[in-house]
C-alpha cells in the first residue's frame, strides 16, 4: 500500500476505491489502517463523513465474506478463525469510532446539525454490528457494550433526534432506520437467546427484528413503569439489554417495552403462513423456508409478543459435575458396552463376540461394569472423562460450564452424557453454547429419553449405487406419559420422508421409512419413522 496523507480524502478514496473486496483478508487490512489512520490524522469533517459513507457498502461485504471463515464453526474457535474474528469486530469498531469522532469535532458546527440524527444511527448500527458478530460466534458480549448502546440511545432522546428517520442504502427492509428502531433492534435480538440458534435462524431473526422494531416503542424516560413483574424491562444504567423485571436489581430505574402492536402482527403472520402464504411475500426474506419460518415465529412470540421470558421449564440450581463424551464411536461404546462393528463383517463380529465371551463368559450384556468399559475404552482410545459443572438444571437439561481446555462443540451436537458414575450413559443435544470472556465454555444440553439403543444402519442399496456399510445409528424409545414416539437417529443429511433405511440389532436386520424429520443436529438426524417386516439375519 502507498504511503497515504489521511487528512486528504481524496487519497483515502482513491486507496480504498482500488481495493478487490474478493481479497478478503488484504481488503479487511487495508479499510482498518486507512480508518485507524482517518481517526489519528482526520480529514475535515464533511470530507471524513464521505469517505465513510462512500465505503459503507464495500465494507459491508468484506466483513460478510471474512466472517463465513469462522461463523458456525466449534467452540472455542481456533486461532486463525479466532484472528479473523477480531479482525472483523476491530472494523466495526473503527466504523462507529469514526462517526463518533466526526460528531465531536463537529459538534460546534451549525451546517452539521441536519446530519446529527445520522451520525447518531450511525455509531448505534456500527456497535449493533460488533455485537451481532459476537452474537454470530455465540461469545460473551464484552463489558460496557450494552452501556455505549444505552447511551447513544439517551443522548440521541434527549437531544430530539431518536426517532428521526435517515436514510440508509444497506437497510434492505425499509431503506431507512431511526436510532430508537436500531436500538430496539438489538433489544429484540438479545431476547432472542442468539447462542442457541443456528447461523441461518440468527440472519431471519436480524432480518425479522429489523423489520418489526416500527412495532415497538419504549416508555419515555420519566413515565411511570407500567410493565407487570414477569414482564422484560430495560435498565439503561446496567450493561445488559431487555431482563424480566423480577430480575432486576432493586435501585435501577426502569422502563418497560410496548410490544403489544407487535404481538397483534405476529399472530396476523402466523395466520398467514397457515395458509400456505409464502414468507418471503410476508416480508420475511428471500431465503426464508417452512416449515422452520413458522416454527422460529412461534417461539419468538412470547419474547417478542408479550415481553416475558419463553421458558418452558423452571431451573434450579445445582452444584455436581457430570462426565461428556462427544465422539460416536465412543458415545455408541460406552452405550452398548462394546465397540461398534460392521454387521456383514464375519470376521470382526467373530472377534467381537470372543472378546465379550472372553470377558464376560456366561454374563449378559446389560451386567458389564463400568470397571471394563473404563479398562476397555482406554485401550480402544475412547474418552468419556471430560468433566463439566452442573450450573443448574431443569426437567429436561442442564446448564454445564467448563473451565479446563476440552473438545470443541457444535450447536446441536449430539453428545453422551453421564451424571454420575453409576448411572448409564444418556444421549444429549446441545441446545445452545457461548464462550464467555474468562475463555470459559457454557453450554446448554437437552437430555434425550432414554435408554437409547444402538444400531446399525445404512441406505437402503435401493437408494445408493452401491451396497453402504453400516453407520452408528440410535433408536430412541418412545415415553407413553410425555407423549412421545419412538424415533431413529441417523447421520446427518439422511432424511428424506419414505426414504427405506436398514437397521441391524440383535442379530437380526429390518427395514424403516423415515417419516417426519425431527431435528437436524450438527451431526445426526432425529426422525420419526415406521417399520417393515422383519427379516432373518442374512
Amino acid at each position: 500500500m502507498p504511503p497515504i496523507d489521511f487528512t486528504q480524502a481524496t487519497q483515502c478514496l482513491s486507496v480504498l476505491n482500488a481495493l478487490n473486496p474478493t481479497d478478503v483478508d488484504d481488503s479487511l487490512s487495508t479499510m482498518s489502517v486507512v480508518l485507524d489512520g482517518m481517526c489519528a490524522r482526520p480529514p475535515e469533517p464533511v470530507e471524513h463523513l464521505r469517505v465513510l459513507e462512500e465505503i459503507r457498502g464495500t465494507l459491508d461485504f468484506v466483513m460478510s465474506q471474512a466472517s463465513q471463515r469462522y461463523a458456525a464453526r466449534a467452540l472455542p474457535l481456533d486461532s486463525p478463525e479466532n484472528e479473523r474474528f477480531q479482525n472483523v469486530v476491530t472494523g466495526w469498531a473503527l466504523m462507529a469510532k469514526s462517526y463518533a469522532f466526526i460528531a465531536q469535532r463537529s459538534a460546534l458546527d451549525p451546517d452539521f446539525n441536519d446530519k446529527r440524527a445520522l451520525l447518531a444511527q450511525r455509531r448505534m448500527l456500527y456497535n449493533a454490528r460488533v455485537m451481532l458478530e459476537y452474537h454470530r460466534v455465540r461469545r460473551a458480549l464484552p463489558s460496557g457494550l450494552w452501556l455505549q448502546m444505552h447511551k447513544l440511545f439517551i443522548a440521541a432522546e434527549r437531544a430530539g433526534y431518536a426517532e428521526q428517520r435517515v436514510a440508509d442504502a444497506l437497510n434492505d427492509i425499509w431503506g431507512a432506520q431511526s436510532v430508537s428502531e436500531c436500538y430496539i433492534t438489538m433489544l429484540l435480538v438479545d431476547t432472542a437467546m442468539p447462542c442457541g440458534r443456528s447461523l441461518r435462524e440468527q440472519g431471519w431473526i436480524k432480518h425479522w427484528a429489523q423489520r418489526f422494531a416500527p412495532y415497538c416503542s419504549l416508555q419515555a424516560e420519566d413515565e411511570p413503569l407500567h410493565t407487570k413483574p414477569g414482564q422484560f424491562a430495560l435498565a439503561c444504567e446496567a450493561d445488559f439489554g431487555l431482563r424480566p423485571m423480577a430480575l432486576m436489581p432493586p435501585d435501577l430505574k426502569l422502563r418497560g417495552i410496548d410490544t403489544r402492536r407487535l404481538a397483534t402482527h405476529i399472530q396476523s403472520l402466523v395466520a398467514q403462513l397457515k395458509k400456505n402464504v409464502s414468507p418471503a411475500s410476508l416480508g420475511l426474506g428471500e431465503d426464508c423456508v417452512q416449515p422452520a419460518c413458522s416454527r422460529l415465529l412461534v417461539a419468538l412470540y412470547r419474547p417478542w409478543g408479550y415481553a416475558v421470558a419463553g421458558r418452558k421449564y423452571p431451573r434450579k440450581r445445582a452444584n455436581a459435575d457430570v462426565q461428556l463424551c462427544v465422539d460416536l464411536q465412543a458415545i455408541a461404546f460406552f452405550i452398548d458396552g462394546r465397540e461398534f462393528m460392521q454387521p456383514n463383517d464375519s470376521r470382526l463380529t467373530s472377534y467381537g463376540r470372543a472378546q465379550l465371551m472372553h470377558t464376560f463368559r456366561d454374563r449378559a450384556p446389560e451386567d458389564i461394569t463400568l470397571e471394563y468399559l473404563q479398562t476397555r475404552a482406554l485401550q480402544l482410545g475412547y474418552v468419556a472423562d471430560e468433566t463439566w459443572q452442573i450450573n443448574d438444571q431443569s426437567l429436561t437439561g442442564y446448564r454445564l460450564s467448563r473451565t479446563r481446555p476440552g473438545s470443541r462443540l457444535e450447536h446441536r451436537q449430539l453428545l453422551g452424557v453421564r451424571v454420575d458414575a453409576s448411572t448409564p450413559l444418556l444421549l444429549a443435544e446441545v441446545i445452545w453454547l457461548q464462550y464467555q470472556n474468562d475463555n470459559s465454555l457454557q453450554a446448554g444440553i437437552s437430555i434425550l429419553p432414554g435408554p437409547a439403543k444402538v444400531l446399525a444402519v445404512r441406505l437402503h442399496p435401493g437408494d445408493r449405487s452401491t451396497r453402504e456399510r453400516y453407520r452408528i445409528g440410535f433408536l430412541i424409545p418412545g415415553i407413553p406419559s410425555m407423549d412421545t414416539e419412538a424415533s431413529l437417529i441417523v447421520p446427518v443429511g439422511w432424511f428424506l420422508s419414505g426414504r427405506r433405511i436398514e437397521v441391524y440389532a440383535d442379530g437380526r436386520s429390518w427395514f424403516a421409512h423415515m417419516n417426519k424429520l425431527l431435528s437436524r443436529g450438527a451431526n445426526f438426524d432425529r426422525v420419526l419413522f415406521s417399520r417393515e417386516g422383519d427379516s432373518a439375519n442374512r
